[in-house]
């Protein structure tokens, strides 16, 4: 009978480090697998820079490329649906949306970004071209778009498109 309590307790001290094991393991698991399943390791992949030109106009250009904006009806085809902006050190980084309701895919285009006061006054405008692809009929995201710097005094801002390469 003695050789049985060895066995038996030979397989409790064994049963015990695999459960212990175990339930250290099947936790990290489980969360990992959650970070998947809500698309959570997005971190993981490297994203795209966006390559852009940063243009400073004085008053006098900005009514011209005004005038230019209504001859050209672009602003039918492509617009800037959603855009979040924050000031880092003085600088505005841009995230927005990007829509293309046209038959052709445009190579690149320009945005005229228009900073505002509490008073909705423009403070600075500037225009920068964006060299990224817009398919046709579909909506493209573009993050970390560095406008250039920006009078910290700056509550909003309005976006449009100005001109677009197809």
């Amino acid at each position: 009978m003695s050789s049985r309590k060895r066995k038996s307790s030979k397989f409790k001290k064994i049963a015990i480090e695999w459960l212990k094991w175990i339930s250290a393991i099947v936790p990290v698991l489980a969360f990992i697998y959650i970070l998947y399943y809500y698309k959570q390791l997005d971190f993981l992949k490297k994203d795209e820079e966006v390559k852009s030109v940063t243009t400073v106009l004085d008053t006098k250009d900005s009514a011209k490329l005004a005038e230019a904006i209504q001859k050209n009806k672009i602003n039918t085809d492509i617009k800037i649906v959603e855009n979040e902006w924050h000031l880092v050190g003085g600088v505005a980084i841009h995230n927005m949306l990007v829509e293309n309701k046209s038959g052709r895919s445009a190579k690149s285009f320009e945005a005229e970004f228009k900073y505002l006061s509490d008073t909705q006054e423009a403070l600075t405008t500037k225009v920068i071209t964006i060299k990224r692809e817009l398919p046709a009929g579909k909506s493209t995201k573009i993050t970390d778009l560095s406008v250039g710097f920006v009078n910290n005094g700056a509550v909003g801002c309005d976006t449009k498109v100005v001109t677009a390469k197809f």
